[in-house]
């Protein structure tokens, strides 16, 4: 696995997943592809945001489930782009930024997001000196907080459970604050 640079196309494809998963989402609205496009020129495109993302790509993935069909789909040998990470709310006076990640559905449960965050804390810690990434889950996303609190065992991050701090579906959900330090990560390494 990889990460590249970010296509217009690429982030059209994350439009649509992202659209699938808004519960999982601080902003839970739906994006239409001008907004998309907005964000590419405006972030993606921009050495003055305060964001930095990257495509995830790998050579080749593992078949996935179609479970409409209850059957493997096939996967040729090839470049397939995964999905999209990034850090966010960057503050380089403190040396910080949230994590942001969305993948594939397609590919989710198979180990690639674990892979990718990887990637994006080597990006966060080894290059852009940063001290500490942190972030954001719903309870409304169990999948999400067991994957984030998983995450942040591994790397002796630390964590507090919030209440009521997100809408969704008519109630209030928790939210699991998350907090990964460049100390916690390198341990891990070791």
């Amino acid at each position: 696995m990889q990460l590249l640079a970010l296509t217009k196309d690429d982030c059209e494809k994350v439009r649509i997943w992202r659209n699938s998963c808004i519960y999982a989402l601080r902003t839970p609205f739906l994006l239409t592809e001008e907004m998309q496009k907005d964000f590419y020129n405006n972030v993606i495109s921009s050495r003055n945001a305060k964001a930095r993302f990257w495509g995830v790509w790998d050579t080749h993935p593992k078949p996935t489930k179609n479970p409409a069909l209850d059957i493997d789909k096939v996967c040729a040998i090839g470049d397939y782009f995964l999905g999209m990470v990034g850090l966010e709310n960057i503050e380089y006076e403190n040396r910080r930024a949230e994590i942001s990640i969305m993948l594939n559905p397609d590919y989710r449960g198979q180990g690639y997001g674990s892979k990718a965050v990887v990637l994006l804390l080597e990006q966060g810690f080894m290059y852009m000196n940063l001290e500490n990434i942190w972030g954001e889950v719903y309870t409304c996303n169990p999948n999400g907080m067991v994957f984030w609190e998983r995450i942040v065992k591994k790397y002796n991050g630390s964590y507090a459970l919030l209440e009521k701090t997100k809408y969704y579906n008519g109630k209030y959900w928790n939210s699991l604050w998350f907090n990964i330090t460049k100390e916690g990560y390198k341990k891990c390494l070791k």
